[in-house]
């Protein structure tokens, strides 16, 4: 190789000699890395032989007059440069070796269809202390079939309500008696409710869920309604987008349009290889924590038709298999994070594929009276409020 001539060493002693530092320097942090937490003095490690490096080879292509070469290095140095400089800015913060690696499953497991799923027939205790308070302590009911419980079932009722949706429909921080479906089941005469949802769940859960096993065969009542709780968020879930998919999203359903096609190809991190290898290698940089970037950077037309395929999908897998088309997106009332013009726009996609909505934003502004205090889900209360709205708007359609 040209780089180990002699003569080449010789003429080119000061590239050489940045070039090993910096490689020494690498291996070095190699070999310091550790399972999990990166400190922030081996990051800096890290970065100082990445400078050295792309320095050297600068130089190196400068003397040779190799101009492309040159320019690229030029243009890699001043990303490092910039990386570097925010790294410091940022108050030279730690990094994770996160595994993003799926568990092995048989074929025939939840897990396998839908991603993150309840241990069956379990009863999970979750508590949250926040500046010594106790925001919530509270146990959540799991069934055989990994659903959240709700109690009480009358016998009597003879029509079900089911709902889909993540931690809000699930009953984040609430206890079994507190959640949503719970409170519709309350103050209906002749419903029972099921919790399909759960926290991080989106519209591809929901297909998932439903594609995976027959929902009738686990509802005891004939005729009901369905409703997916819908949130903003769950658009950015479902496309797999980097910063949901870096946090917990990597083992969710991947849906895709192809030729207008809506297709599942596995989950983001194996339908999905090469954009989801791209996140994980750039989502803790630090020029993307510092500017608080995403990607895709803003949410355009192909997306919100790929949400509304989704829950069309959904929609019609519902029709077969419980014989009717009562089945509802409910806009949750929230923290506004869209605009009124990304929602008309989306809301456009729902009209035009005859999805029937029902937009409670017209209900309240939602704010920390209707949280659960050092946490954002929606309490008890605001739960029973919308309950009551949504048994008067079905009402009325029907």
């Amino acid at each position: 190789m040209q780089f180990l001539k002699k003569d080449f060493l010789k003429t080119n002693r000061t590239s050489a000699f940045i070039l090993f530092l910096g490689a020494v320097l690498l291996i070095i942090s190699r070999l310091l890395n550790t399972d999990y937490v990166m400190p922030s003095g081996l990051r800096l490690l890290r970065y100082s032989s990445l400078l050295l490096i792309s320095f050297s080879l600068l130089l190196l292509f400068i003397k040779n007059k190799k101009v492309i070469l040159g320019n690229v290095m030029l243009f890699l140095l001043l990303l490092i440069a910039i990386e570097v400089t925010c790294f410091f800015m940022l108050g030279m913060p730690t990094a994770t070796n996160k595994d993003f690696g799926l568990p092995y499953m048989s074929e025939e497991h939840i897990s396998t269809h839908l991603g993150t799923v309840p241990y069956a027939d379990s009863v999970y205790h979750n508590v949250l202390i926040k500046n010594n308070d106790t925001v919530y302590n509270v146990k959540s009911s799991i069934d055989k079939n990994s659903l959240r419980i709700t109690p009480n079932h009358n016998p009597e009722h003879n029509q079900f309500a089911l709902f889909f949706g993540c931690s809000i429909a699930y009953g984040e921080g609430l206890n079994d008696n507190e959640t949503l479906p719970y409170q519709f089941q309350e103050n209906s005469s002749n419903y029972n409710s099921y919790n399909f949802a759960y926290p991080g769940y989106g519209t591809n859960h929901m297909l998932a869920r439903m594609e995976y096993q027959n929902l009738s065969d686990n509802v005891t009542e004939k005729n009901g309604v369905a409703f997916y709780i819908f949130f903003w968020d769950h658009i950015y879930r479902a496309i797999g987008a980097m910063q949901h998919y870096c946090g917990w999203a990597s083992n969710a359903p991947y849906y895709t349009l192809e030729d207008n096609q809506l297709i599942r190809k596995k989950k983001f991190k194996n339908g999905r290889y090469a954009i989801s290898k791209t996140y994980e290698l750039i989502h803790q940089s630090n020029i993307v924590k510092k500017f608080k970037l995403d990607f895709p950077i803003e949410l355009n037309a192909e997306h919100y038709n790929l949400i509304s395929e989704i829950i069309l999908q959904s929609k019609e897998t519902y029709k077969q298999q419980f014989g009717n088309d009562k089945f509802y997106v409910v806009f949750y009332p929230s923290y506004t994070n869209y605009t009124k013009e990304q929602l008309n726009q989306f809301q456009s996609y729902l009209k035009t594929k005859n999805i029937d909505y029902l937009d409670l934003n017209d209900l309240m502004t939602y704010g920390p009276e209707h949280t659960l205090g050092g946490d954002p889900h929606p309490n008890a209360n605001t739960n029973k409020v919308i309950s009551k709205e949504l048994l008067n708007r079905i009402d009325k359609k029907n």
